[in-house]
């Protein structure tokens, strides 16, 4: 069937991006919006706009009622929920069904099954997928603790409705094992409703790699190879390239090969990422599946040359996959730095605010997602991210050499930036020869940058394009009768003293 319009039931950068496949293939797209989004990128993008009617920002968005109306208001016949809000929710896409409309995505039962991380375990098990030892069953508290003498420290605890590295604490002992457990189903009940946990055995210092898959409603699957998403804070990507670089040939096609044997075991259709935790052994175990569109997704494109919005509406259109397996190509090295409003030196606290400055980088094979601009007031409510900015170059050094400029020209005043940890990353020896794991940031040897050349260059530009903005604003203003204009030289004084 063919889609004539579709309805975007998201925000911010996610949305946008989605948007502009769309206008590309020349369908109309539908925005929908809270009152805090009303100037938002997605907004300004989308052929028609709705308002969300609701007062609490953070349930506006997963508002499947209110969405479901808009759709049939505005005509459209498809939604497509990007990631986060509805992404996951296997009774919003069962009641998209049941309202006649086409859900982008895989389908409840998928959701159902996959959102249960103890019930994907199974599935993994099912199919002879390694997986890490676990207390999976529901049990009180004391036979949870006696079950841990099974498995030895560390733990995780982890939620089983759980995702995005939420409602999950690493645990080194039984004293913190009785302090966490309550907090992490707090966290499940707050954030997904539910209070099930399991204890899984924490392989610390691995490597996490999710594989990229593809399937259509005809029983054709592909894999996009990997993207190694090592580099986390808070059980949260910040990194990921593509491929992988500690990822072999050899393993890269028994974890494909994998992935593919889990998703056909749930008939799984769309698109996809299977997670594996592997330890420096070449050891893989299967971590959970992400059944929608995800954040790391433009490394692949890069490498692959394919377009996964694309390929996911065609698919929920009823189109067969493209390309088989055979001809899928693995073209040269993407970096993807995920450019959020926090601080790295408060633990990556969030931030928001007005976006008073945004200067952003261009140049061959540099790519900026984003969904702000400048003057846009950056909402408190929602995930601070500005943009996901990647890097393609035929090979992992000259990704990372094109990355280098690309963080010195991005600028963004009036909120907290990672920008500086990116270039901090980019630089350091660790992650240039490629040695990233999930321990990488526990050390914090960004907080005493060295003061090098680079960042000299750095600190001249901004402080270069802040001298400049005082001249515009000193001309733009008239100065009364006698009175001179600000003087600039105590910027340059600064230029000098660098």
């Amino acid at each position: 069937m063919a889609i004539t319009k579709i309805l975007v039931a998201n925000r911010a950068e996610i949305a946008s991006r989605i948007i502009r496949t769309c206008r590309v293939r020349e369908i109309p797209t539908v925005a929908v919006f809270s009152d805090v989004d009303r100037g938002a990128m997605h907004v300004r993008l989308a052929e028609e706009s709705l308002p969300l009617c609701k007062t609490n920002a953070m349930s506006e968005y997963a508002d499947l009622e209110q969405i479901i109306a808009t759709a049939k208001t505005v005509c459209a016949d498809a939604l497509h929920p990007g990631y986060g809000f509805l992404s996951d929710d296997p009774d919003a896409a069962r009641r998209v069904i049941e309202a006649g409309l086409v859900w982008i995505g895989p389908g409840p039962e998928t959701l159902e099954t996959m959102g249960d991380k103890v019930k994907a375990r199974r599935v993994a098990e099912s199919v002879g997928v390694p997986v890490l030892p676990a207390v999976t069953g529901q049990m009180d508290d004391d036979a949870l603790f006696a079950e841990t003498k099974k498995l030895g420290f560390p733990l995780m605890i982890k939620a089983v409705k759980g995702e995005n590295g939420k409602a999950m604490r690493l645990v080194r002992s039984v004293n913190e094992l009785r302090r966490s457990l309550p907090w992490v189903k707090g966290d499940g009940i707050f954030l997904f409703d539910d209070e099930q946990v399991y204890l899984e055995k924490a392989l610390l210092g691995a490597h996490q790699i999710e594989v990229q898959i593809m399937a259509d409603k005809h029983g054709n699957m592909v894999y996009l190879w990997e993207r190694d998403g090592s580099i986390q804070r808070r059980y949260q990507q910040i990194l990921e390239e593509a491929p992988s670089p500690f990822v072999t040939p050899t393993l890269r096609k028994t974890l494909g090969e994998a992935a593919m044997a889990i998703a056909k075991k749930i008939g799984y259709v769309g698109t996809g990422s299977v997670e594996f935790l592997i330890d420096s052994d070449y050891n893989f175990y299967f971590l959970e599946m992400t059944c929608r569109l995800q954040g790391g997704h433009p490394a692949t494109e890069w490498i692959t040359g394919q377009d996964i919005v694309k390929w996911q509406i065609d698919i929920a259109a009823g189109e067969k996959l493209p390309l088989k397996q055979s001809e899928i190509p693995l073209l040269g090295h993407a970096i993807l730095a995920r450019i959020n409003a926090e601080d790295p030196m408060r633990n990556f606290a969030p931030s928001s605010g007005r976006i008073n400055y945004l200067r952003v980088p261009a140049g061959r094979n540099v790519r900026n997602d984003s969904g702000v601009y400048s003057g846009w007031v950056l909402p408190p409510a929602y995930a601070p991210m500005l943009s996901k900015l990647s890097t393609w170059g035929l090979s992992r050094d000259e990704a990372i050499r094109r990355m280098a400029p690309a963080l010195a020209e991005y600028r963004v005043g009036g909120v907290r930036n990672n920008i500086a940890f990116h270039q901090a990353l980019n630089s350091n020896e660790a992650f240039r020869r490629g040695e990233t794991n999930t321990a990488m940031l526990e050390q914090h040897w960004w907080t005493e940058p060295e003061i090098g050349p680079d960042l000299k260059f750095v600190v001249a530009a901004a402080l270069y394009d802040e001298l400049e903005m005082e001249e515009t604003r000193a001309q733009q203003l008239p100065t009364r009768l006698g009175e001179a204009r600000p003087s600039q030289w105590k910027y340059w004084d600064k230029f000098n003293r660098l």
